[in-house]
């Protein structure tokens, strides 16, 4: 997992990049990660979920966090899933794909700019 800031369409946000899988074990390191991005302080938090292989209950929750954490501090939350089947159908099965919305990549966040969100 990986936190790191990235400038993308002449602004900066935090790019947070999940590999391998969010469930029980992991959910931790997970939530670590999430509060040391909304830490940073800047407007956009990215997730990057298209290295992920495994996205357990677990892992939909803490996404659900996230996104309170992003409403409640007024950062725009986004999820790029690509064409991740190991995130996009567990999304889709519980309705949270709905809830959340998911970009295919970072091209897709900067064309949606800052200030939009996730959902």
């Amino acid at each position: 997992m990986t936190v790191r800031r990235h400038g993308f369409g002449g602004h900066e946000a935090v790019v947070v990049r999940v590999l391998g899988e969010i469930d029980d074990d992991t959910g931790g390191q997970v939530r670590a990660a999430y509060a040391e991005a909304f830490a940073a302080g800047l407007p956009t938090v990215v997730v990057d979920l298209t290295g992920v292989t495994l996205l357990a209950s677990q892992g939909i929750a803490d996404l659900l966090l996230a996104q309170r954490s992003a409403a409640s501090t007024g950062t725009a939350l986004h999820l790029v899933a690509g064409e991740n089947p190991r995130v996009l159908r567990p999304l889709h099965l519980t309705g949270v794909a709905d809830v959340l919305g998911a970009c295919r990549d970072l091209d897709e966040v900067v064309r949606r700019g800052p200030e939009s969100r996730a959902g």
